[in-house]
């Protein structure tokens, strides 16, 4: 009963660099819009982080008309991307035709069904700065399929 075989894809990284904006203004004047906020030199990470609170706000101000803010692009990372992925799948020789099989097949994403959020709020003069609304990957997902080869 063997000729089964399985894969997966294990993968880790961490989050993804995130440039901090003070919304859609041009506080500078530039016209370009979405400037950059002020450091303030409070570490804008926090010691128990949850998607209602990602990051401190206390560490960013916006900056003054006409002026530039200090933070760079990229100054921050997201949530950290952890999944695994697996497949199992057999085929099955059909006696009757030569060269015809049954395959079985099982896909199964996110199995361990870990939340992977979504970026916080970049957005310094929103109410919702550093809060997370959404996950970057979809809970766990399977499927299974029986298909006639020939």
């Amino acid at each position: 009963m063997g000729g089964w075989q399985a894969g997966g894809i294990l993968t880790v990284q961490t989050g993804f660099p995130v440039t901090i904006t003070v919304g859609g203004a041009d506080r500078s004047g530039t016209g370009g819009g979405y400037d950059r906020p002020n450091a303030t030199g409070v570490t804008p990470y926090v010691s128990n982080p949850v998607p209602s609170f990602w990051w401190d706000k206390a560490a960013f101000t916006a900056n003054a008309a006409g002026t530039f803010g200090n933070v760079g692009r990229n100054s921050l990372v997201g949530p950290k991307y952890l999944t695994l992925d697996f497949s199992a799948h057999k085929d099955f020789p059909m006696f009757y035709k030569e060269g015809h099989l049954l395959q079985f097949r099982l896909e199964m994403f996110n199995v361990m069904n870990h939340p992977v959020w979504g970026i916080p709020n970049t957005n310094v003069t929103s109410s919702g700065f550093g809060t997370i609304t959404g996950t970057a990957v979809s809970m766990r997902q399977m499927q299974l399929a029986l298909k006639y080869v020939f």
